[in-house]
């Protein structure tokens, strides 16, 4: 099969929302908060526990701001080369990659895994904002015109 050569193609792209994560740490510190108060107003609550639930809400708290910040971010651009991407200011070669995966139809989000890696870095994971179908087909052929595995398949990306 004859592959046509790629030009440079651009798209907009944004890191995925992450509604989900943010609502479920909300409903998780919620719930600890609520604990630490009733413990705290308890007598016969040992110091150490209410240390133990003060550092749990604020590493929940810290998440919580993260993915907040994530969600507020920009959009950036997937530059689309001949044998590299171009995404978040990050340039990937086609032999640093072990497989590109998609997860999701409606709205789906696109991880690209180095070969290095276990799970998707969250700096190489995205969706489109417009074009997606012409995105994804450019992807697509790219990744098999540099030998790389195109898969839908969930995938496990790092907070």
């Amino acid at each position: 099969m004859q592959h046509m050569m790629l030009q440079n193609s651009k798209f907009k792209i944004q890191h995925p929302s992450g509604n989900s994560p943010i609502l479920g740490i909300s409903m998780i510190l919620i719930i600890s908060m609520t604990w630490l108060i009733r413990k705290i107003q308890s007598d016969y609550t040992p110091q150490s526990i209410l240390y133990l639930g003060g550092a749990q809400i604020l590493i929940y708290t810290i998440f919580l701001v993260i993915f907040i910040y994530r969600k507020s971010m920009k959009p950036t651009v997937l530059l689309i080369s001949q044998d590299t991407l171009f995404i978040n200011d990050r340039i990937v070669e086609a032999n640093e990659i072990k497989m590109l995966l998609v997860t999701g139809y409606f709205r789906p989000i696109l991880g690209i895994k180095p070969n290095d890696k276990k799970y998707v870095p969250t700096d190489l994971c995205f969706r489109f904002l417009e074009e997606e179908d012409k995105g994804m087909k450019e992807l697509k052929n790219w990744a098999e015109q540099n030998q790389i595995p195109f898969r839908q398949k969930g995938f496990t990306r790092w907070i």
